[in-house]
């Protein structure tokens, strides 16, 4: 039995399957249960090998997500608690996002060359000692310097893991890919949110650190099924030489990196204290505030799918430019939130608005690359964005404590704008080439 979904098409049954360009792949029997996960998942070569590989990516990236946000949301209130004002949060946040940005490019090169397995169990193994290290000792010095070192561990594991997706992904449902990587490491974030503020509240920091330590241990047993990358020859590759001599990576992907530069300095500005304005500003408890922080994964959740299909029809980079230029708007709404309710809905939407950018935003770096090179591409993107944001968290750590809580939110919404002028020419010059994207094909084995 022919079925047809868009412009995919399936025989279900002992026969075979066509590609969404009508071309006969490979005999393989096929169930409707593996239709839909094939389907949604945009695996139409080889589906059963491609559907596991999709599963183990999103099985590890379920359970980092888990481990980081439990971690990362209230170490705000934490550091609070130690004694930090905002400007030492700022530094701090500043320091993980620096040591994020320098192991983002260094794990997309040694991906590039080596495989993905490497950078991502040197990142478990580091996350779970880290987080042992804070449970045995509560002390200013000892967070001082753990928590910035889980920035490596942050960009250690995210670079190849999506460099990973984007390489075993259709282009035509690249953006759908990557929606469901993100629905399923915002509904980790879900869980977590919650969970975090659950132990503060019921049993004490320390016991937020053992359990993201003890699930970074359990997702080790998961790397050794993620799928292998045959080594390439070292010789004369340096990244600079492959960046300038790739016409994969022309003028406008450095615009691309501008306008991310200047977004993720403005969201950098205001996040540490999307919890400390909800804690100081309209006097929440920490239970209260992973509630409202987990409005945000929420909102993320129900949505990326619809704008994972969204941006696979419109263009990855309208839909980045869209997201940026609408972040402006909801960011400086929440400093003015009076109770919890108002606060969880404005999180809230911010989650929808945030779940435009990770698909749009992984789609047009790799639209910008191919295979040899696209790790090293978005290991760039990566130390791009970190670099901005370190900065911004010092800059939002300053306002905070010179300004007031609601001058960080003001002026972060205004230095966005300049993100969302760059990526609007980003769009134009896109939509300008008419790109036309090239078919998916079985690499050579």
């Amino acid at each position: 039995m022919l079925i047809s979904v868009g412009n995919k098409k399936f025989n279900l049954g002992n026969t075979f399957i066509l590609d969404i360009f009508g071309t006969k792949l490979k005999e393989r029997s096929l169930s409707l249960p593996d239709f839909w996960s094939c389907y949604f998942t945009g695996g139409v070569i080889d589906h059963l090998e491609e559907r596991h590989h999709h599963i183990v990516i999103y099985a590890l990236a379920f359970l980092f997500n888990m481990g980081w946000v439990l971690t990362i949301s209230l170490m705000p209130l934490y550091l609070d608690y130690l004694g930090y004002k905002g400007a030492g949060i700022g530094i701090l946040s500043s320091g993980r996002t620096i040591f994020a940005a320098i192991a983002a490019i260094i794990a997309g090169r040694i991906s590039d060359l080596y495989g993905y397995r490497r950078p991502i169990s040197l990142s478990l193994i580091l996350f779970s000692l880290l987080g042992g290290l804070l449970y045995l000792k509560e002390s200013p010095k000892i967070v001082a310097i753990s928590y910035p070192l889980m920035g490596l561990c942050f960009g250690l594991f995210n670079t190849p893991t999506t460099s990973l997706l984007s390489e075993i992904s259709p282009s035509g449902s690249m953006a759908s890919s990557f929606a469901i990587f993100y629905s399923i490491t915002n509904l980790a974030g879900i869980i977590s949110s919650n969970l975090s503020g659950l132990l503060a509240g019921s049993f004490g920091y320390k016991y937020i650190f053992l359990s993201a330590s003890s699930i970074a241990i359990l997702s080790l047993l998961f790397v050794s099924r993620t799928p292998s990358k045959k080594r390439i020859a070292k010789e004369g590759i340096r990244l600079m030489e492959i960046l300038r001599g790739s016409k994969s990576l022309d003028k406008m992907f450095y615009v691309f990196l501008a306008g991310m530069l200047f977004h993720g300095f403005s969201l950098m500005t205001i996040w540490p204290f999307f919890a400390l304005y909800a804690k100081k500003g309209i006097g929440l408890s920490e239970p209260e505030v992973g509630l409202i922080l987990s409005m945000r994964s929420l909102g993320l959740l129900l949505t990326l799918m619809i704008w994972g299909r969204i941006s696979d029809k419109i263009g990855s980079s309208a839909m980045i430019f869209l997201h940026v230029l609408v972040s402006s708007f909801v960011w400086v709404v929440y400093p003015f939130s009076p109770n919890l309710v108002i606060a969880a809905l404005v999180i809230g939407i911010n989650g929808v608005v945030g779940a435009m950018d990770m698909p749009a935003r992984r789609s047009v770096a790799a639209e910008f690359s191919d295979s040899r090179i696209r790790a090293t591409a978005m290991g760039l993107l990566d130390f791009t964005s970190g670099i901005a944001s370190s900065v911004g968290f010092i800059f939002g750590g300053f306002l905070w404590d010179i300004a007031g809580m609601r001058i960080p939110f003001i002026v972060a919404s205004l230095t966005n704008g300049i993100g969302a002028f760059l990526l609007f020419l980003v769009k134009r010059k896109r939509e300008q080439e008419r790109i036309i994207p090239t078919p998916f094909l079985p690499s050579e084995k």
